[in-house]
């Protein structure tokens, strides 16, 4: 398996999710960091520092990934806005459920990519490959829905 360098922040309330997600992830070298607390992501004010791609899933019980991202989006300002040319860090959205309105929030957001529920492993490999090193989503064709 192809090794990458690179700190992964997956934000995501199912403790199972997290558990798989860490296992794959880490099997390709990154550093990878689990947060089940949305809140408390928002709330750190050093949540993202060294963080290269962040992984959000949408539908959470206290808040969405969309709506954590434009908070951490204002955490940050104008000047560091996540989702900006050049900024850190990549954002990829997971959602069960896409429809043409949450592409284009995610896309207004600056989020990188957004991946269908279920993910096959190889995909989310393949999406995260991308995102690490700068290149255009795997398949950058939206899913359908």
């Amino acid at each position: 398996m192809f090794i990458m360098n690179g700190t992964i922040l997956v934000v995501d309330d199912d403790p199972a999710v997290l558990k798989s997600y860490g296992r794959l992830l880490g099997r390709l070298g990154c550093d990878v960091r689990l947060e089940a607390d949305s809140d408390h992501v928002l709330a750190d004010p050093g949540s993202l520092e060294g963080v290269d791609l962040l992984i959000l899933d949408q539908r959470m019980p206290r808040t969405s990934g969309l709506t954590l991202l434009a908070g951490l989006r204002r955490r940050a300002g104008p000047r560091d806005a996540i989702g900006s040319i050049g900024a850190r860090p990549v954002v990829i959205l997971i959602s069960a459920i896409l429809s043409r309105e949450l592409r284009a929030e995610a896309a207004r957001l600056g989020v990188s990519e957004v991946l269908e529920k279920p993910i096959e492993a190889a995909r989310l490999v393949a999406s995260v490959r991308a995102a690490l090193s700068g290149a255009p989503p795997a398949d950058p064709r939206p899913s359908p829905g």
